[in-house]
């Protein structure tokens, strides 16, 4: 059998992809305020479009507390490009309440798939710690840009 059984008696198939948000979902403390609050959505493993649609459904989850949203894509090893465009949609709706979504991915394959699938929109970095960077400097430069 190709499949191994874990002791839950639950298969676990090749590829499936495996989601994690950061930090749990929760009200943020106490005078933090929404477009300053982080929070990581973490997938590893091969995305069909299920598993894009379940890791829109968790960014806009984690953006209720949260307006700087990383999605670590660092593990994943394809990406089914039909769901790309509800990744820039997230991001459009994050960006119009004054947030951000950035995506961190540092396979060549994944990030060709996203700029190829009309994801030219997303911002993509290497490592979340990058991608709070990026962020804030996205978010000084259209602050500046309104003011102008």
């Amino acid at each position: 059998m190709a499949d191994k059984s874990s002791r839950s008696g639950l298969r676990s198939e090749a590829g499936t992809a495996v989601l994690a948000l950061k930090p749990a979902p929760g009200p943020r403390p106490a005078g933090q305020r929404w477009e300053e609050s982080q929070a990581t959505v973490a997938v590893r493993g091969e995305l069909d479009r299920d598993a894009l649609w379940a890791i829109d459904y968790t960014i806009g989850r984690a953006s209720v507390e949260a307006g700087r949203i990383v999605l670590d894509l660092r593990e994943v090893t394809h990406l089914d490009y039909a769901g790309v465009q509800e990744l820039v949609a997230r991001r459009r709706e994050l960006r119009a309440r004054g947030g951000e979504l950035v995506v961190a991915v540092r396979n060549p394959y994944v990030a060709n798939i996203l700029r190829a699938s009309g994801g030219a929109e997303l911002l993509l970095c290497r490592t979340p710690d990058e991608a709070f960077a990026e962020a804030a400097v996205a978010r000084s430069g259209a602050a500046r840009r309104r003011q102008q």
